[in-house]
């Protein structure tokens, strides 16, 4: 199967993603119904899935009343999402046109062993997708034109979201490499990018290279530049990004413009701080020198005022770099995520809230963006905010670290002895004390002795004798009863 991965097939997608979910079999008319499709498309969707997966992989069979789903081992569904999407027209023609390739459309139709009818039917289909991004299909021969920061997101959509199916797809790129550059920017702006973000990020580089290697080259404008100073303000002393990485893979030196669009295509993706510190100062320095955008992402936290939640000023950064994401380009058109079936009360009410901020913010010249891609900062701040909401709990919770100057097995034994006291309503027991990827929750250390030397912790402590009296007891007693009644004002 070839379908196209865009607004027609989410069909298909649902379909999948139902049947990966489900936690019961449905009847053809139960999917039916939720799919809003006759049985008769819902037998050909049926076919289409049976034609793309390997039965190994994944399997879509019926037996007298249900429709039956059986997935292999280590199989997920993001993989099942970047098989389909690899086996689209659309990923197959983007590929070659960026390779390279100048094939009119009869000998690529040829080649893939399609007919003209479909191919021009998939291409009126691709065309339109590419005219939402603001760009434009070409046919004679085949070709993707518009203007270089919109090719190179769309390039790194295609290659982001049919990754892991494809493995990494860049052969005359080493991942090694472009993962030491991304370990300089870590270093540089005191961020982290978990595994896979950081996989996301190496691809829109090695995008970025590939081009740059073909000859095409990105020049900032003065917005542009103005943006990346508020960024680079927030780089660490003594930490620099090191660009001769990147000029060692394409083998010339690159422009100051290449060079910084390699670090803000971070932004393309998620990544979180080290410390709170340096949340801090991404959100003084956006305040300094981009207040448009941090007063719209400070109106935008406040909505969660309601809810209390305690790390606001992380939330913030993090909201400033996701409207970030929009620098360079005003029409972010993404690839289908699978829509929910279902979208919770509360949730629904959090997206209109959102919305109505977004309204406010729209008409303003300095948020030209918002308007084009409203539904998208919606879809992704919704989650974003839900997901923050139902952490608060979490945090409510008291997270306690164990430190003795005897060793583990001390440790463990206090540990045993707090376990049978608390329950994980009220406290929960820690592992690191510090964390080199990103930042670790502590409220509370009990420990044997003082770290008075520790000037870098910033949670309370309590020094407890080993083992435990009842004084020792009683004190943690007291530290819950007053983190309780912060919470309940």
């Amino acid at each position: 199967m070839k379908n196209l991965v865009i607004a027609s097939e989410y069909r298909k997608l649902r379909l999948l993603h139902i049947l990966f979910t489900a936690e019961q079999n449905y009847t053809k008319k139960e999917l039916a119904g939720l799919l809003h499709c006759s049985i008769k498309t819902l037998d050909s969707d049926i076919k289409s899935l049976q034609e793309i997966f390997d039965p190994a992989i994944a399997y879509v069979h019926e037996d007298e009343y249900h429709v039956l789903f059986d997935v292999g081992e280590q199989v997920n569904f993001s993989y099942l999402y970047a098989m389909t999407v690899s086996n689209s027209y659309m990923y197959l023609i983007s590929k070659d046109i960026f390779a390279g390739k100048r094939q009119n459309l009869t000998d690529w139709a040829e080649e893939n062993f399609s007919s003209l009818p479909t191919m021009y039917r998939r291409v009126r289909q691709i065309d339109t997708y590419l005219a939402e991004s603001r760009l434009v299909l070409e046919t004679t021969p085949l070709d993707i034109k518009g203007t270089e920061i919109r090719l190179r997101f769309y390039y790194f959509q295609i290659y982001s979201r049919s990754y892991p199916y494809t493995k990494w797809p860049f052969p005359e790129i080493p991942y090694a490499r472009v993962n030491d550059f991304i370990k300089t920017v870590e270093s540089c702006f005191g961020i982290y990018f978990s595994l896979s973000a950081r996989i996301n990020y190496a691809l829109a580089i090695a995008v970025c290279l590939e081009r740059v290697k073909q000859g095409y080259h990105y020049t900032m404008t003065q917005a542009d530049l103005h943006s990346w100073k508020s960024i680079a303000e927030a780089q660490r002393e003594f930490h620099p990004v090191d660009y001769s990485i990147l000029e060692d893979i394409v083998g010339f030196e690159m422009s100051k413009d290449e060079h910084y669009v390699n670090v803000l295509m971070c932004f393309w993706t998620n990544f979180s701080y080290v410390d709170e510190r340096q949340a801090e100062v991404r959100v003084k320095n956006s305040q300094l020198v981009n207040p448009h955008k941090h007063e719209l992402a400070q109106d935008l936290v406040k909505l969660l005022e309601v809810y209390h939640i305690h790390n606001t000023t992380h939330i913030l950064a993090e909201t400033i770099d996701f409207l970030t994401r929009f620098l360079f380009i005003d029409k972010m058109n993404t690839l289908p995520e699978v829509p929910y079936t279902h979208v919770a009360p509360d949730k629904h009410e959090l997206s209109q809230k959102i919305r109505t901020v977004l309204n406010s913010f729209e008409t303003n010249p300095n948020h030209r963006y918002i308007r084009s891609n409203k539904a998208m900062i919606i879809h992704y701040l919704t989650d974003f905010y839900n997901i923050v909401i139902q952490q608060e709990q979490q945090y409510r919770i008291l997270h306690v670290k164990i430190v003795s100057e005897n060793g583990y097995f001390w440790e463990e034994y206090l540990r045993t002895e707090l376990r049978k006291r608390y329950s994980e309503e009220q406290l929960i027991i820690c592992d690191e004390l510090h964390s080199h990827e990103h930042m670790q929750h502590i409220d509370l250390i009990i420990s044997d002795f003082p770290f008075y030397e520790e000037i870098g912790i910033t949670a309370d402590t309590l020094v407890w004798n080993m083992p435990p009296v009842k004084k020792d007891f009683e004190q943690l007693d007291v530290f819950l009863n007053k983190k309780n009644e912060r919470f309940t004002k």
